[in-house]
Parts: structure tokens; C-alpha cells; sequence
């Protein structure tokens, strides 16, 4: 009875010993005839995720003036729908008072897209030209640059003053501006034939502002 116990507790140790060295043997056979599987890193054929999307600017002449604080009327005679997604504007300031120009959106809110009254930095003023390097504008393309998408005609003299006030060191700049945006640099305004949306400029008595070029972003 004994013998025969100790005959299994020995079959049973082989039985193991032979399992474990099976699985050892095999575990080297994949190791060494089987190819591994490898992830690529820094793989320059594998597809770039970049975080910027082009787009198109077009370049419009235009010629407004104003010689007192007016609205104008900005639509579009374009039955598909698009997307005014910014406006930068091209003028210039004649006279010591403010000036200021500013859009409504529909929603009931001001868009700044100029002022003439910047913050003096000793003997500098910063912002005397408003002007933003070419570089950083988007190209025109081809087929819409040569497209009117805009129309602004002359609308009602207006009974509002610039509400940017003169405080201490403040000063108002004269002269030309241009590709000026402020809260119309990046927006998302639908356009389409019959929505009316209204540019106001607002200046001193004896200031004029005349505009002759709009730049503008669309998504059509």
C-alpha cells in the first residue's frame, strides 16, 4: 500500500517535471522561429496629425467715409449660405479725436474691430500701426479672390459717441491703420442674401474715417 503510494506521488513529479519542460522548449522555438511583432516609433511614413487647417483670405477695396458718427449696412447678395469667420479693415484717422469702429453681430453685441485710442509707452504709442505682417495672414485663393462676397452701403447718421474714453495715458493716433481686428479677427457670422448686420463708426466732432479695404475669412 505504501509502495504503491509512493509509485503515483513519483508518476506525478514526472508528469511535471515533463509539463514544465515542455513548456520551457516551446517557449524557446517561439521565441526564436516566430518574428516578433514590432510597433514603428517616429516612422516617417506614418500620417502627421497637425493642428492647423488653412484657409483663404480675399482682399476687397472699398471706399466709406464718414465724417460723423454713421452706420453702414453690411450684407451679401449670395443666395448659398456661408460663414464670415473675420473681418480686418484698412483706413485711415483724419483728426485729433476719437474714433472708433465696431460691428453687430445679430445677437445683440459689439464686436470691436477699431479704436484709435492706445496706451502711450513712454515716448512710443502702442499701436500706432496697426498693421499685421502679410506672413501671418492667410493666402487668397484663386477661385474666391477675385469674388465680391460683402457689400456695405452708406446707411443713417448716428447720435452716439466713441464710448472709449481718454484716461491717463491714453492718447488717440491719427493716421493710416491697417488689417485692424479686435473681436472680429476670429468670429462666426452667417451670411446669406436678405441678413442685414450693421458697421458703425463712431468719431469725435471734426475727426473723419475713411476705409478703403476690407480683408475677410469665409467658410462656404
Amino acid at each position: 500500500m505504501v509502495e504503491e503510494h509512493k509509485r503515483n506521488r513519483l508518476l506525478m513529479i514526472e508528469a511535471m517535471l515533463a509539463i514544465g519542460a515542455l513548456i520551457f522548449f516551446s517557449a524557446i522555438i517561439v521565441d526564436r522561429f516566430l518574428p516578433s511583432a514590432t510597433v514603428p516609433v517616429g516612422d516617417s511614413k506614418s500620417p502627421q496629425i497637425v493642428g492647423f487647417v488653412p484657409v483663404e483670405i480675399m482682399s476687397q477695396p472699398i471706399d466709406l467715409v464718414a465724417t460723423e458718427s454713421r452706420s453702414f449696412i453690411l450684407f451679401t447678395d449670395r443666395e448659398q449660405l456661408f460663414n464670415l469667420t473675420s473681418l480686418r479693415i484698412s483706413g485711415e484717422v483724419i483728426g485729433s479725436g476719437r474714433a472708433e469702429i465696431v460691428l453687430e453681430n445679430g445677437l445683440g453685441q459689439e464686436l470691436w474691430t477699431y479704436s484709435n485710442i492706445k496706451q502711450k509707452q513712454g515716448n512710443m504709442i502702442t499701436g500706432m500701426a496697426v498693421n499685421e505682417e502679410d506672413n501671418n495672414l492667410p493666402t487668397e485663393k484663386d477661385e474666391l479672390k477675385n469674388q465680391t462676397w460683402l457689400i456695405i452701403t452708406p446707411g443713417d447718421a448716428i447720435a452716439e459717441n466713441p464710448e472709449k474714453q481718454l484716461t491717463d495715458g491714453r492718447e488717440t493716433v491719427t493716421g493710416k491703420f491697417q488689417n485692424s481686428c479686435t473681436d472680429t479677427c476670429y468670429m462666426n457670422m452667417k451670411m446669406q442674401k436678405g441678413l442685414y448686420y450693421t458697421l458703425k463708426i463712431r468719431v469725435d466732432a471734426g475727426t473723419q474715417v475713411n476705409i478703403n479695404e476690407l480683408k475677410y475669412t469665409i467658410d462656404v
